[in-house]
């Protein structure tokens, strides 16, 4: 169990650090750009990971359907949240995607027609008035902060990531989940791939700076390969509850490398907005998982 923990503690440091990563290579090379080599550095990893433990990539048409949705709505997350990134810090996008979780509760109500209970309302509410902290820096008078566009963009994207995990929710509980996660991101590298190949020309990428050619590296090969199957091994062995808190120390990542190494802010205002996302998110899930127990 420790070498289990001890995986997805790595996992939610290297996603964290993505946004990172992702805030200074879309300085150099563009979203579609950016997404293809991610996926020529990070998806052989994880095929190779597959092949190793002998796990099939066979799928049922009605789980191919969902796979193929799931796809291309983790396609348009990507591009989205990448070129979010664009216009805002590392910081606020580390934050705000943390409420992707209250996100999925609102779009299983509305489409699973799961039920949603009083603590989830709470914590949505406690969320949001989080978010407004964080991209109004705390002046709710001065509208302006209505123009950030990538605060926009980013918490767009962690609706799409909602709607990503709705639409493939019950294959990944009839399959395994690494088999589907490389079922999904297979199409989106084809087309991104396809896409990129006459719209780019491939040898600027010889002639990057050493900075965003490392953290292309670093976004392929950890933030895609290495972290996917360290999530994927940590959640099998504690369950997706215990694993899902782990979540929780993600812009915590984020903040830590972002402020000293992008030289970003992070002032009283923001930490409080951020509190607030993270204690939203608590709340819901807190109560879930006593559900969980009692049951």
């Amino acid at each position: 169990m420790i070498a289990a923990r001890l995986m997805l503690l790595i996992c939610v440091i290297l996603w964290g650090w993505s946004f990172v990563a992702t805030k200074i290579a879309v300085e150099y090379v563009n979203p579609f750009e950016l997404l293809a080599i991610r996926y020529i550095f990070g998806l052989p990893i994880l095929l190779v990971i597959l092949f190793a433990k002998k796990i099939k990539l066979q799928f049922e048409k009605r789980d191919k359907i969902a796979i193929l949705l799931g796809s291309a709505i983790l396609t348009i997350h990507f591009l989205i949240q990448i070129t979010g990134l664009k216009y805002t810090s590392a910081t606020n996008t580390g934050w705000i995607i943390s409420i992707s979780p209250l996100v999925l509760a609102v779009l299983a109500f509305l489409i699973l027609k799961e039920n949603i209970s009083k603590y989830q309302v709470a914590g949505i509410v406690i969320a949001t008035i989080g978010i407004f902290l964080l991209v109004s820096k705390g002046d709710l008078t001065n509208f302006s902060w209505l123009s950030s566009t990538g605060d926009w963009l980013v918490l767009g994207s962690a609706h799409t990531w909602a709607f990503y995990a709705v639409a493939t929710r019950y294959v990944s509980q009839r399959c395994n989940p690494l088999a589907v996660t490389v079922g999904v991101l297979a199409p989106s590298a084809v087309l991104v791939l396809l896409y990129v190949s006459f719209t780019s020309d491939w040898s600027k990428f010889l002639h990057l700076p050493l900075e965003p050619m490392l953290a292309l590296i670093f976004l392929g090969v950890f933030a895609l390969g290495l972290a996917h199957w360290f999530w994927q091994t940590g959640m099998a062995k504690l369950g997706a509850a215990r694993a899902g808190i782990f979540l929780y120390l993600e812009p915590l990542a984020t903040t830590a490398l972002a402020v000293p190494y992008l030289n970003e802010e992070f002032g009283l205002i923001s930490a409080i907005g951020g509190l607030l996302v993270l204690a939203g998110v608590f709340v819901a899930e807190k109560r879930k998982a006593v559900n969980m127990i009692e049951k």
